[in-house]
């Protein structure tokens, strides 16, 4: 009996500790200063609150301390700490990709790093709701390396 009862928690432990791992993250690329920011990270906020607690992680690559007057190497040192947490995240490739534009949030699988879908602007809370369902099912359901949504919605910028 007491085997069985330890397998039984094991087994929960294993299954609670799964559900506190997000299946998506939102890479934000952020600043202060960033006028389309200041639209779009209260309309994730709301977005990402109609979703269970864990399970979308939201990481702010903030650049609010890079300004004109920045100096070369002040701008660097931002710049090394930002690829540093995007690597932490298995997303380097955003930094590539977006490093110092902002105003544009990638939604990724928590997994692997591979991008979902991206929300920018124009989007409402809820339509950015819509695309982290779309994001979440293709993240906990599709084969990783495959769960590319139809078309994609993120801009090439580089």
């Amino acid at each position: 009996m007491r085997t069985l009862l330890t397998a039984l928690f094991l087994s929960l432990g294993a299954t609670l500790s799964a559900a506190a791992e997000p299946s998506v993250k939102v890479i934000n690329f952020t600043a202060d200063w960033c006028p389309n920011c200041q639209i779009l990270n209260p309309r994730l906020e709301e977005a990402m609150e109609a979703f269970d607690a864990g399970s979308i992680e939201r990481v702010d690559l903030d650049v609010t301390r890079i300004r004109p007057s920045s100096t070369p190497v002040e701008r660097a040192e931002v710049q090394t700490e930002l690829l540093l947490l995007a690597d932490e995240h298995q997303v380097a490739y955003l930094w590539d990709w977006y490093g110092g534009v902002t105003g544009i949030a990638v939604a990724v699988a928590a997994d692997n790093g591979e991008p979902l879908t991206c929300f920018m602007r124009p989007m409402t809370a809820k339509a950015i709701k819509g695309q982290l369902r779309l994001a979440k099912m293709l993240a906990e359901q599709g084969t990783p390396g495959e769960r590319a949504p139809d078309g994609p919605n993120c801009p090439v910028l580089r």
